[in-house]
Protein backbone atom coordinates (compact mmCIF):
# COMPACT_ATOMS: atom_id res chain seq x y z
CA UNK A 1 0.00 0.00 0.00
CA UNK A 2 1.25 3.45 -0.97
CA UNK A 3 0.67 5.22 2.32
CA UNK A 4 1.95 2.27 4.32
CA UNK A 5 5.26 2.54 2.47
CA UNK A 6 5.27 6.33 2.50
CA UNK A 7 4.89 6.49 6.26
CA UNK A 8 6.83 3.34 7.08
CA UNK A 9 9.41 5.20 9.12
CA UNK A 10 11.86 3.36 11.32
CA UNK A 11 10.17 2.59 14.63
CA UNK A 12 7.07 4.70 13.82
CA UNK A 13 3.64 3.41 12.91
CA UNK A 14 0.32 5.13 12.19
CA UNK A 15 -2.82 3.92 13.94
CA UNK A 16 -5.31 5.32 11.39
CA UNK A 17 -3.60 5.08 8.00
CA UNK A 18 -6.90 5.09 6.07
CA UNK A 19 -7.44 8.72 7.03
CA UNK A 20 -4.75 9.62 4.49
CA UNK A 21 -6.93 8.20 1.70
CA UNK A 22 -10.00 10.05 2.96
CA UNK A 23 -8.25 13.42 3.30
CA UNK A 24 -6.57 12.97 -0.10
CA UNK A 25 -9.92 12.43 -1.80
CA UNK A 26 -11.40 15.51 -0.14
CA UNK A 27 -8.36 17.60 -1.02
CA UNK A 28 -8.45 16.42 -4.63
CA UNK A 29 -12.17 17.20 -4.81
CA UNK A 30 -11.61 20.73 -3.53
CA UNK A 31 -8.87 21.32 -6.12
CA UNK A 32 -11.08 20.08 -8.95
CA UNK A 33 -13.98 22.18 -7.69
CA UNK A 34 -11.75 25.27 -7.54
CA UNK A 35 -10.60 24.95 -11.15
CA UNK A 36 -14.13 24.12 -12.35
CA UNK A 37 -15.50 27.17 -10.55
CA UNK A 38 -12.74 29.39 -11.94
CA UNK A 39 -13.36 28.18 -15.48
CA UNK A 40 -17.12 28.62 -15.30
CA UNK A 41 -16.94 32.05 -13.66
CA UNK A 42 -18.18 34.83 -15.96
CA UNK A 43 -17.46 38.51 -15.51
CA UNK A 44 -20.49 40.68 -16.45
CA UNK A 45 -19.70 42.97 -19.37
CA UNK A 46 -22.14 45.71 -18.39
CA UNK A 47 -21.43 49.39 -18.46
CA UNK A 48 -23.38 51.08 -15.74
CA UNK A 49 -22.79 53.67 -13.03
CA UNK A 50 -22.90 50.87 -10.44
CA UNK A 51 -19.96 49.01 -11.90
CA UNK A 52 -18.07 52.25 -12.43
CA UNK A 53 -18.57 53.04 -8.74
CA UNK A 54 -17.45 49.48 -7.81
CA UNK A 55 -14.21 49.94 -9.73
CA UNK A 56 -13.59 53.22 -7.92
CA UNK A 57 -14.18 51.51 -4.56
CA UNK A 58 -11.67 48.81 -5.54
CA UNK A 59 -9.13 51.52 -6.17
CA UNK A 60 -9.89 53.02 -2.76
CA UNK A 61 -9.23 49.78 -0.94
CA UNK A 62 -6.18 48.88 -3.02
CA UNK A 63 -4.16 50.41 -0.20
CA UNK A 64 -5.43 47.65 2.04
CA UNK A 65 -4.59 44.95 -0.48
CA UNK A 66 -1.37 43.16 0.42
CA UNK A 67 1.38 42.02 -1.95
CA UNK A 68 0.95 38.83 -3.94
CA UNK A 69 3.32 37.06 -1.54
CA UNK A 70 0.47 37.01 0.98
CA UNK A 71 -1.74 35.19 -1.52
CA UNK A 72 1.05 32.71 -2.04
CA UNK A 73 1.58 32.30 1.73
CA UNK A 74 -2.08 31.69 2.47
CA UNK A 75 -2.02 28.69 0.13
CA UNK A 76 1.28 27.43 1.52
CA UNK A 77 -0.08 27.72 5.07
CA UNK A 78 -3.32 26.06 4.05
CA UNK A 79 -1.53 23.09 2.44
CA UNK A 80 0.82 22.72 5.40
CA UNK A 81 -2.14 22.84 7.78
CA UNK A 82 -3.94 20.10 5.85
CA UNK A 83 -0.83 17.90 5.74
CA UNK A 84 0.08 18.37 9.40
CA UNK A 85 -3.46 17.85 10.65
CA UNK A 86 -3.79 14.77 8.46
CA UNK A 87 -0.67 13.27 10.03
CA UNK A 88 -2.02 14.16 13.48
CA UNK A 89 -5.34 12.44 12.72
CA UNK A 90 -3.41 9.36 11.54
CA UNK A 91 -1.97 9.26 15.09
CA UNK A 92 1.73 8.51 14.67
CA UNK A 93 3.29 6.41 17.44
CA UNK A 94 6.85 5.54 18.35
CA UNK A 95 6.98 1.77 18.75
CA UNK A 96 9.69 -0.01 20.71
CA UNK A 97 9.68 -3.75 21.20
CA UNK A 98 11.51 -5.18 24.19
CA UNK A 99 12.14 -8.87 24.65
CA UNK A 100 12.08 -9.38 28.37
CA UNK A 101 13.15 -12.79 29.64
CA UNK A 102 10.57 -13.92 32.15
CA UNK A 103 11.15 -15.80 35.38
CA UNK A 104 11.41 -19.01 33.40
CA UNK A 105 14.44 -17.95 31.42
CA UNK A 106 17.37 -20.36 31.78
CA UNK A 107 20.80 -19.70 33.26
CA UNK A 108 23.28 -22.45 32.40
CA UNK A 109 26.64 -23.03 34.06
CA UNK A 110 28.95 -25.59 32.49
CA UNK A 111 31.44 -27.25 34.86
CA UNK A 112 34.23 -29.06 33.02
CA UNK A 113 36.65 -31.49 34.63
CA UNK A 114 40.26 -30.64 33.67
CA UNK A 115 42.01 -33.30 35.70
CA UNK A 116 44.83 -35.16 33.94
CA UNK A 117 42.62 -38.19 33.29
CA UNK A 118 40.75 -36.04 30.75
CA UNK A 119 43.68 -36.70 28.41
CA UNK A 120 42.47 -40.29 27.92
CA UNK A 121 41.84 -41.03 24.25
CA UNK A 122 38.66 -43.11 24.27
CA UNK A 123 36.99 -39.93 22.94
CA UNK A 124 38.77 -38.36 19.99
CA UNK A 125 41.24 -36.76 20.03
CA UNK A 126 40.89 -37.01 23.81
CA UNK A 127 38.22 -36.44 26.40
CA UNK A 128 38.91 -32.80 27.13
CA UNK A 129 39.21 -31.73 23.48
CA UNK A 130 36.05 -33.64 22.55
CA UNK A 131 34.21 -31.98 25.45
CA UNK A 132 35.40 -28.53 24.33
CA UNK A 133 34.29 -29.16 20.75
CA UNK A 134 30.74 -30.21 21.61
CA UNK A 135 30.30 -27.65 24.38
CA UNK A 136 31.23 -24.97 21.83
CA UNK A 137 28.56 -26.29 19.46
CA UNK A 138 26.07 -26.35 22.32
CA UNK A 139 26.81 -22.71 23.23
CA UNK A 140 26.66 -21.57 19.59
CA UNK A 141 23.03 -22.72 19.37
CA UNK A 142 21.90 -20.76 22.43
CA UNK A 143 19.81 -17.67 21.74
CA UNK A 144 17.86 -16.73 24.83
CA UNK A 145 19.72 -18.40 27.70
CA UNK A 146 22.61 -17.04 29.70
CA UNK A 147 25.65 -19.27 30.08
CA UNK A 148 28.81 -19.41 32.16
CA UNK A 149 31.85 -21.66 32.45
CA UNK A 150 33.95 -23.09 35.27
CA UNK A 151 36.73 -25.68 35.41
CA UNK A 152 37.65 -27.97 38.23
CA UNK A 153 40.17 -30.52 39.37
CA UNK A 154 41.16 -30.44 43.06
CA UNK A 155 39.75 -26.88 43.17
CA UNK A 156 37.21 -24.97 41.10
CA UNK A 157 37.85 -21.79 39.12
CA UNK A 158 35.37 -19.65 37.19
CA UNK A 159 36.45 -19.11 33.59
CA UNK A 160 33.52 -17.00 32.42
CA UNK A 161 30.66 -15.60 34.53
CA UNK A 162 27.06 -16.24 33.53
CA UNK A 163 26.06 -13.87 30.73
CA UNK A 164 24.59 -13.58 27.23
CA UNK A 165 28.05 -13.08 25.72
CA UNK A 166 28.42 -16.43 23.97
CA UNK A 167 31.54 -15.35 22.09
CA UNK A 168 33.39 -14.68 25.34
CA UNK A 169 32.36 -18.07 26.71
CA UNK A 170 33.56 -19.84 23.57
CA UNK A 171 36.84 -17.92 23.67
CA UNK A 172 37.60 -18.97 27.25
CA UNK A 173 36.47 -22.49 26.40
CA UNK A 174 39.04 -22.67 23.59
CA UNK A 175 41.80 -21.77 26.06
CA UNK A 176 40.98 -24.58 28.50
CA UNK A 177 43.38 -27.49 28.95
CA UNK A 178 44.53 -29.79 31.74
CA UNK A 179 47.08 -27.04 32.45
CA UNK A 180 44.30 -24.56 33.31
CA UNK A 181 44.84 -25.71 36.89
CA UNK A 182 48.39 -26.49 37.96
CA UNK A 183 47.83 -29.92 39.41
CA UNK A 184 51.42 -30.24 40.54
CA UNK A 185 50.59 -27.87 43.39
CA UNK A 186 49.37 -29.50 46.56
CA UNK A 187 45.59 -29.25 46.94
CA UNK A 188 44.91 -28.60 43.26
CA UNK A 189 45.09 -32.17 42.01
CA UNK A 190 42.32 -34.77 42.14
CA UNK A 191 38.63 -34.48 41.20
CA UNK A 192 36.53 -32.35 43.59
CA UNK A 193 33.05 -32.81 42.10
CA UNK A 194 31.30 -31.71 45.29
CA UNK A 195 33.28 -28.46 45.43
CA UNK A 196 32.47 -27.78 41.77
CA UNK A 197 28.75 -28.08 42.55
CA UNK A 198 28.98 -25.74 45.55
CA UNK A 199 30.90 -23.20 43.48
CA UNK A 200 28.24 -23.37 40.76
CA UNK A 201 25.44 -22.77 43.26
CA UNK A 202 27.24 -19.63 44.43
CA UNK A 203 27.55 -18.43 40.84
CA UNK A 204 23.75 -18.64 40.57
CA UNK A 205 23.18 -16.20 43.45
CA UNK A 206 22.51 -13.44 40.92
CA UNK A 207 19.80 -15.52 39.18
CA UNK A 208 16.97 -15.52 41.75
CA UNK A 209 14.08 -15.54 39.26
CA UNK A 210 15.44 -17.80 36.56
CA UNK A 211 15.71 -21.53 35.99
CA UNK A 212 19.20 -22.58 37.08
CA UNK A 213 20.94 -25.47 35.32
CA UNK A 214 24.38 -26.96 35.96
CA UNK A 215 25.89 -29.22 33.30
CA UNK A 216 28.66 -31.24 34.93
CA UNK A 217 31.10 -33.06 32.65
CA UNK A 218 33.59 -35.39 34.32
CA UNK A 219 35.39 -38.66 33.63
CA UNK A 220 36.31 -39.71 37.14
CA UNK A 221 35.26 -40.30 40.67
CA UNK A 222 35.12 -37.70 43.40
CA UNK A 223 38.27 -38.31 45.41
CA UNK A 224 38.79 -34.96 47.18
CA UNK A 225 36.69 -32.15 48.61
CA UNK A 226 33.05 -32.06 49.69
CA UNK A 227 30.77 -35.06 49.40
CA UNK A 228 29.05 -34.60 46.01
CA UNK A 229 25.75 -35.99 47.31
CA UNK A 230 25.69 -33.37 50.07
CA UNK A 231 26.45 -30.72 47.48
CA UNK A 232 23.59 -32.03 45.32
CA UNK A 233 21.16 -31.62 48.23
CA UNK A 234 22.40 -28.08 48.67
CA UNK A 235 21.95 -27.41 44.95
CA UNK A 236 18.38 -28.70 45.02
CA UNK A 237 17.53 -26.51 48.02
CA UNK A 238 18.73 -23.52 45.99
CA UNK A 239 16.76 -24.46 42.90
CA UNK A 240 19.74 -25.69 40.85
CA UNK A 241 19.11 -28.64 38.53
CA UNK A 242 22.18 -30.72 37.65
CA UNK A 243 22.71 -32.65 34.42
CA UNK A 244 25.69 -34.97 34.74
CA UNK A 245 27.64 -36.33 31.78
CA UNK A 246 30.07 -39.18 32.39
CA UNK A 247 32.91 -39.07 29.87
CA UNK A 248 34.79 -42.16 28.68
CA UNK A 249 34.48 -45.92 28.75
CA UNK A 250 32.95 -47.42 31.85
CA UNK A 251 35.85 -49.84 32.23
CA UNK A 252 38.27 -46.90 32.17
CA UNK A 253 41.03 -45.97 29.73
CA UNK A 254 44.78 -45.48 29.64
CA UNK A 255 46.02 -42.00 30.54
CA UNK A 256 48.88 -40.53 28.45
CA UNK A 257 51.33 -38.43 30.44
CA UNK A 258 53.93 -37.53 27.82
CA UNK A 259 55.94 -38.54 24.76
CA UNK A 260 59.36 -40.25 24.66
CA UNK A 261 61.26 -41.09 21.48
CA UNK A 262 58.15 -40.48 19.44
CA UNK A 263 56.03 -42.80 21.56
CA UNK A 264 53.36 -41.88 24.09
CA UNK A 265 54.02 -42.68 27.71
CA UNK A 266 51.05 -43.82 29.80
CA UNK A 267 50.56 -43.53 33.53
CA UNK A 268 51.36 -46.62 35.58
CA UNK A 269 50.44 -47.92 38.99
CA UNK A 270 53.06 -48.34 41.72
CA UNK A 271 53.46 -52.00 40.75
CA UNK A 272 54.36 -51.00 37.22
CA UNK A 273 51.07 -51.99 35.62
CA UNK A 274 49.27 -49.56 33.32
CA UNK A 275 46.94 -47.21 35.15
CA UNK A 276 43.33 -46.96 34.01
CA UNK A 277 41.03 -44.09 34.82
CA UNK A 278 38.18 -44.85 37.18
CA UNK A 279 34.56 -44.15 36.42
CA UNK A 280 32.00 -43.71 39.21
CA UNK A 281 28.73 -43.84 37.28
CA UNK A 282 26.60 -44.46 40.36
CA UNK A 283 27.58 -41.17 41.99
CA UNK A 284 26.87 -39.22 38.81
CA UNK A 285 23.41 -40.81 38.58
CA UNK A 286 22.64 -39.91 42.20
CA UNK A 287 23.78 -36.32 41.75
CA UNK A 288 21.36 -35.90 38.85
CA UNK A 289 18.53 -37.69 40.64
CA UNK A 290 18.84 -35.69 43.87
CA UNK A 291 18.87 -32.34 42.08
CA UNK A 292 16.04 -33.18 39.67
CA UNK A 293 18.28 -33.41 36.61
CA UNK A 294 19.33 -36.32 34.42
CA UNK A 295 22.43 -38.45 33.87
CA UNK A 296 24.02 -39.15 30.47
CA UNK A 297 26.84 -41.50 29.63
CA UNK A 298 29.14 -40.35 26.82
CA UNK A 299 31.37 -43.25 25.89
CA UNK A 300 32.27 -41.71 22.53
CA UNK A 301 31.98 -38.46 20.58
CA UNK A 302 28.54 -39.20 19.15
CA UNK A 303 27.00 -39.99 22.53
CA UNK A 304 28.47 -36.78 23.97
CA UNK A 305 26.96 -34.78 21.11
CA UNK A 306 23.56 -36.43 21.66
CA UNK A 307 23.70 -35.79 25.41
CA UNK A 308 24.25 -32.04 25.00
CA UNK A 309 21.60 -31.80 22.30
CA UNK A 310 19.10 -33.60 24.54
CA UNK A 311 19.84 -31.24 27.43
CA UNK A 312 19.32 -28.30 25.09
CA UNK A 313 15.91 -29.62 24.06
CA UNK A 314 14.87 -30.38 27.62
CA UNK A 315 15.68 -26.89 28.79
CA UNK A 316 14.01 -25.20 25.83
CA UNK A 317 10.73 -26.25 27.41
CA UNK A 318 11.58 -24.21 30.46
CA UNK A 319 12.16 -21.00 28.55
CA UNK A 320 9.46 -18.42 28.26
CA UNK A 321 9.93 -14.92 26.93
CA UNK A 322 7.62 -11.96 27.27
CA UNK A 323 7.54 -9.51 24.38
CA UNK A 324 6.67 -6.03 25.59
CA UNK A 325 5.60 -3.48 22.99
CA UNK A 326 5.76 0.13 24.13
CA UNK A 327 3.97 2.85 22.18
CA UNK A 328 4.34 6.60 22.57
CA UNK A 329 1.98 9.04 20.83
CA UNK A 330 3.73 11.58 18.61
CA UNK A 331 0.74 13.44 17.16
CA UNK A 332 0.85 16.41 19.56
CA UNK A 333 3.51 18.46 17.66
CA UNK A 334 1.76 17.73 14.36
CA UNK A 335 -1.57 18.86 15.84
CA UNK A 336 -0.04 22.01 17.33
CA UNK A 337 1.72 23.17 14.16
CA UNK A 338 -1.22 22.14 12.01
CA UNK A 339 -3.46 24.37 14.13
CA UNK A 340 -0.95 27.26 13.91
CA UNK A 341 -0.77 27.06 10.11
CA UNK A 342 -4.56 26.67 9.85
CA UNK A 343 -5.17 29.80 11.91
CA UNK A 344 -2.49 31.67 9.93
CA UNK A 345 -4.07 30.61 6.67
CA UNK A 346 -7.52 31.77 7.77
CA UNK A 347 -6.07 35.07 8.97
CA UNK A 348 -4.37 35.69 5.60
CA UNK A 349 -7.53 34.78 3.67
CA UNK A 350 -9.63 37.23 5.70
CA UNK A 351 -6.97 39.90 5.60
CA UNK A 352 -6.52 39.54 1.85
CA UNK A 353 -10.28 39.80 1.41
CA UNK A 354 -10.17 43.19 3.19
CA UNK A 355 -12.37 42.16 6.15
CA UNK A 356 -10.64 44.68 8.42
CA UNK A 357 -10.43 47.58 5.96
CA UNK A 358 -13.49 49.30 7.32
CA UNK A 359 -12.06 49.30 10.80
CA UNK A 360 -8.98 51.02 9.48
CA UNK A 361 -11.05 53.59 7.60
CA UNK A 362 -13.09 54.34 10.67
Amino acid sequence: MFFSNLFNLNGIEFVHQNIAYFISLIFLGLILFYFWKKKSKKVPAVNSPFFAELKESEKEISFWKRPKILIFLKWIFFILAVLLLTVALMRPQKVSVDSEVSKKGVDILIALDVSESMLAEDLKPNRIEAAKEYISKFVSKLKTDRVGLEVFAGKTFTQSPISFDYNVVRYYLSEISTDSINQQIYGLNGTAIGDAILSAVNRFKNSPDRTKVLILLTDGEANVGTDPLFSSEYARSNGVKIYTIGLGKKEGALMPIGVKNGHKIYARNQDGSLYKTKFDEETLKNIAKISGGEYFWAGNNNSLDRALKTIGKLEKKEYKAEIITKKKDLFYPWLFWGFIFAVSSVFLILFNAGIWKFKFKN
